[in-house]
């Protein structure tokens, strides 16, 4: 089950996913209500409306159409989620991964991860278990990259990418994304659903000391669906639109930060390098 380098990147059999199934319920047992707790987590949809069209041949002021409807999203249920489908997340908090989860549940989402996490013992099989796929750092295993993507996408129909390409504590100015979950959005023709995690200071807490508590309030928003623009007429020209989707895709998660006033001084920088976990 341990995921050792040069193996296949998916673990994926009849078994495995059962185990997936009730490892999933298992975790959303028990992850509302530690991250009610902790977090007051509130999870609904986003203000954007961008559900139909691919936004390679306009520009980013078309992310915010004075005719969108404006829902409040702690107070509103999170559109469905089509399949197949992209995910993409800010990176925000070492807790994400749950936080995200919950918000797509009862549906289960492949995940993309450093492929060193995979290696680590017991962490290793634990991830793998749960829909976690290596991204290699050899470049001569992109193909097998795509592949895994794509039996990700004729599965259980969702693959999550954190395009960041790491965690930023606190961070609510979001990092310029990596092109690869746009590219294959592109490739395989599949929308992309981006999920923003909006972070807020609690208000109304105070510590024994009578100091204001740093306790944070988390909020997912999980947005319309966007279709990625066609093909290039060659995989060069296919990337150059992925890179451009994908910054269009950013400001408008950036955007739906600043809306909800996401609060930027919570920022702690990178998360710090744990050996077989993110470095």
């Amino acid at each position: 089950m341990r995921y050792r380098k040069g193996a296949p990147l998916t673990n994926d059999t009849p078994f495995s996913r059962l185990i997936w199934d009730i490892l999933i319920a298992l975790i959303a047992l028990v992850g509302w209500p530690i991250s009610k707790a902790f977090y007051r987590i509130k999870i609904g949809r986003g203000c954007d409306a961008t559900s139909s069209a691919g936004m390679d041949e306009g520009s980013p002021s078309r992310l915010n159409t004075p005719n969108a409807t404006r829902t409040s999203p702690t107070a509103s249920v999170p559109p469905k989620l089509p399949s197949p489908a992209i995910l993409v997340s800010n990176h925000c908090m070492p807790l994400d991964p749950l936080f995200h989860g919950l918000a797509i549940f009862p549906r289960r989402t492949f995940f993309t991860l450093l492929e060193e996490t995979c290696e680590a013992p017991v962490l290793g099989s634990f991830v793998r278990l749960l829909g976690g796929i290596p991204l290699p750092r050899n470049r001569a295993r992109l193909n097998d990259i795509e592949q895994a993507v794509a039996h990700a996408l004729s599965t259980r129909g969702l693959i999550h990418f954190y395009p960041e390409g790491e965690c930023f504590l606190g961070n609510q100015n979001i990092y310029p994304f990596k092109g690869g979950a746009f590219y294959f959005a592109i490739k395989f023709g599949a929308p992309v659903v981006p999920i923003v995690t909006v972070l807020k200071k609690r208000a109304g807490h105070s510590t024994f000391r009578g100091q204001k508590s740093s306790r944070i309030q988390v909020t997912v928003h999980v947005l319309n669906p966007i279709q990625p623009p066609a093909c290039g007429a060659t995989a060069h020209e296919t990337l150059a639109r992925a890179i451009r989707f994908s910054n269009q895709v950013q400001d408008l998660m950036q955007a739906e930060i600043e809306r909800c006033s996401g609060d930027k001084s919570l920022y702690r920088g990178p998360m710090p390098r744990i050996k077989g976990v993110n470095d």
